[in-house]
This record gives C-alpha cells, structure tokens and sequence, in this order.
C-alpha cells in the first residue's frame, strides 16, 4: 500500500505508476496476441472478425468496467481519510453489485451476438467468425470483471506490484494457450478466444487468492449490502459507467463506418488499434496513478498538493506522447506488418490502410495527453460527471467528424484518423477552461 499525503511526489507519483505501466503493457497482451497470431496463421479475414467483436463486447462490458473505476475512487478516497470500515463495506457492496450485473449482461451479449454484429454491418465473409468469438468472450465475461474489480482496488490502495507478477503469468499463459489452440490444433478465432478467456479466469483468480491473503483491507469475509455507500459508489460509478458506454458506443459508430469500406480497413485499422492501445498506455496509466494521488490527497484535505502533483504528471504524459509519437512514426510499416500473413492476398491493402492511418494519427498524440491529465484530475478530485463528460465529447466530436468527411467529403478511411485529433483538440480546450473555473472544488466523498 502506498501513501501519498506526505513526502516527496515525482518519486513516488513514477514508482507507483511504472508497475501499473508494465501491467497494463502485459494486459494489452491478451487482445494483441490474439490479434497477431490469427491474422498471421488464420488470415486477414479472421483478424477483422476478431477486431469488430470485441468492439461489441467492449461496449457491454463498459458500464462494468466504469462503475469498478466509480468505486476504486471512493475506496482511495476513504483509504486517505483513514475511514478503513467504510473502506471495506464499499468493497463488499461493489462486489455484490458488479458480479450480479455481469451475469444478466453475459445473458444478453452470448444471446444477442448476431443481432448486434448485423447491426454494425458486419461483412459476411467475417460474419460467423465475428460470432463464435464474441459468444466465447462474452461466456466468461465475469473473469476479467473481477481481476479489473480487484486490481482497481489494489491500485486504490497504492498496491501496484503484486497484480503485476499475477499478469505476468497469466499473459505468458495466454500467448502458450494461443500458439497451442490456433496454430497447432488450427481452431481458429474458436481457439484464439478459449485462450483469453482461460487466462482471464486465472488472472481472477489468483488476484483474488492473493487479496484474501494479503490485503486485510479489502478481505471481506462476509457480503453486506450497504444502502447509502451503494448510493455513493453509483455517484461516482454511473458517470463513469455512461462515459464508457458512451465512449464504446461511438466507437461501435466508428466500426460500422470502417465496415463500409470492407474487411481489409477492419482488419488495417483492428491491427493500428492494437498497437495504438500500446502506445498510449503511459499516458493513460499515468493519468490513472494521478486521479489516485490527487484521490488520496483531497480526501485528506490537500489540495495544493494535489493540484502540484497534477501538473508534475501532466508533464511526463505530454513527454511520454511525444516519444511514442516519433517511434510510431518511424516503425509503422514493421508494426503494422506483425499482423499480417505475408502470403495472404489482401495483406498489401491491408498494410496500406492501416499505415495511413497510424501515420496521420500518432502526430497529435500530445492532445491526448492533454485530454486525460484533466479527466485524471477531475475524477480524483471527485468531479466524476465532467471527469465523463469531456473525454464523451472527444468521441462524439470524432464520430460526428468521420462522418461528415466520408459522407459528405468523400473521403476513404483516412477521415476515421484525421477525426481522432480533432476530438481530442477540442475536448482538452474544453477541459482546460473548466480546470480554470475551480468549479471542481468541494466534491470530494470523504
């Protein structure tokens, strides 16, 4: 556990995120694995029918995905105020709540697959592949409910190492399983989603082990159900919830327009997104590791310090940008290259698409560090409605933007990147006159 009220920043602010960092880099393994291994042993087909499934399955399992982030704020809220029962009822409450949630939305998502996948215009060529996959992630969707859940609370906590090491090898396990099912038994997109949602399960599960082992504060031995903390973690949960939903349902916009232009800018842009969730991770986990200092130190009263280790994390995220900028630039055709079968037909077009792509979008990686130091910021200090309602803007702006440049332009899949920086602008100007405001103040839980 770590505590940031005292002491130096910079230091600690870094120790803490760089696990986060690496365990995040690793977590991205589970789609990106699956990601290179069927578009380099199954086809380009197969790697677009996995890239638009698990748009849909993200878009079900946002609102799951927010209200664990809603919760991990009120729990690092209490854990700074020294507020230790509260701390461990809110765990239990979030555990009942989310886990008979993820139930009913397993339901509907294994039920309704092909309706969904139609909805987004879903090539028939990727069609059946699309499904298979989308039902088997979907069937063990309360595994990686848990691990989040968990992790999100070791994180409030200030406990970043121990998920880690339990990543690290359920990732290994998950590549194993991979190379095992798809390129040795030849199942497919069937095997490549049996190995993500077995390795998810074991992530939960030793997660889980090592919590009840290890972190009195979050062991609950006994499952109450408390009205009025419910209600607070709802507070902060249900705007969080909205801007992922929200966030996945332009991008489930997003995939219906890539889909017009056929399987080969689904399978360009599905390989650009993979490495582009990669090359944001610092950024993201930073602004993740400040929302819990800024979290931890208004809920102790502080907050200058807080709005001080703010700006030292804006800093390395705008340099971390830039960086990732230059190296994306240099090595897309290589990166882009890891997905494809050489020998696969549509693999040139393929290449084409999705370097335009990446090239256009990775030079304005600097206004997403913008956009998510303020989200950071303001869902530490509690803000949760503005902490949703700026980066929802950026995605409704770029869903607006792509449209308007395909429909109206004429333009081909270059307008789905050049949308991205425009939302992104515009939002993170936004952000920066409320921040100016201060009309955050004052909302902190504990």
């Amino acid at each position: 556990m770590r505590d940031f009220t005292s002491g130096s920043i910079s230091k600690p602010l870094i120790a803490f995120a760089a696990p986060m960092v690496v365990g995040n880099v690793f977590q991205q393994l589970y789609s990106m694995a699956d990601a290179i291994i069927v578009g380099r042993f199954v086809g380009g087909g197969a790697l677009a029918a996995v890239g638009v499934s698990m748009n849909v399955v993200m878009f079900l399992t946002a609102v799951l995905i927010g209200l664990t982030t809603g919760a991990a704020v009120v729990i690092a809220q209490f854990f700074g105020a020294k507020q230790h029962d509260k701390l461990k009822s809110a765990v239990s409450v979030s555990i009942i709540f989310l886990a008979g949630l993820s139930v009913v939305l397993t339901a509907l998502g294994v039920v309704l697959a092909p309706q969904m996948l139609r909805l987004l215009k879903t090539t028939a060529d990727i069609f059946d592949d699309a499904v298979i996959y989308m039902r088997i992630l979907m069937g063990g969707m309360i595994t990686p409910i848990f691990y989040n859940m968990y992790t999100a609370y070791l994180r409030a906590l200030g406990d970043t190492r121990r998920p880690l090491y339990i990543l690290i090898f359920t990732v290994v396990l998950n590549v194993g399983l991979d190379f095992c099912f798809v390129i040795a038994l030849k199942m497919g997109v069937t095997g490549a989603g049996i190995a993500t949602i077995t390795s998810q399960f074991a992530a939960a599960l030793l997660c889980v082990f090592y919590t009840r082992r290890a972190v009195p504060l979050l062991r609950v031995d006994k499952l109450v159900f408390d009205g009025k903390l419910f209600r607070l973690i709802l507070r902060y949960g249900i705007p969080a919830a909205l801007q992922m939903s929200l966030v996945t349902l332009a991008t489930l916009l997003i995939t219906r327009l890539i889909n017009s232009f056929g399987s080969e800018a689904m399978a360009g842009i599905t390989a650009v997104t993979r490495i582009d969730q990669f090359a944001i991770l610092p950024v993201s986990t930073l602004s993740l590791a400040m929302a819990t200092f800024v979290a931890q130190n208004m809920g102790a009263g502080l907050e200058d310090r807080a709005r001080k280790g703010f700006r030292i994390a804006l800093v390395y995220m705008l340099v971390c940008s830039v960086f990732m900028s230059a190296m994306l630039m240099i090595f897309s055709s290589e990166l882009i290259s890891l997905f494809l079968d050489k020998d696969d037909a549509s693999a040139p077009e393929i290449l084409s698409i999705g370097q335009t792509y990446l090239n256009i979008m990775v030079i304005f990686y600097f206004l997403f560090a913008f956009l998510f130091g303020f989200n950071g910021f303001f869902r530490g200090v509690g803000d949760a409605v503005m902490a949703m309602a700026f980066p929802v803007a950026s995605l409704t702006i770029r869903t607006v933007s792509a449209y308007a440049m395909v429909n109206v332009a004429g333009m081909g899949p270059e307008a789905l990147a050049w949308s991205i920086p425009i939302g992104w602008g515009l939002s993170s100007l936004a952000s920066w006159i409320y921040y100016k405001t201060r009309l955050w103040a004052g909302k902190v839980a504990a």
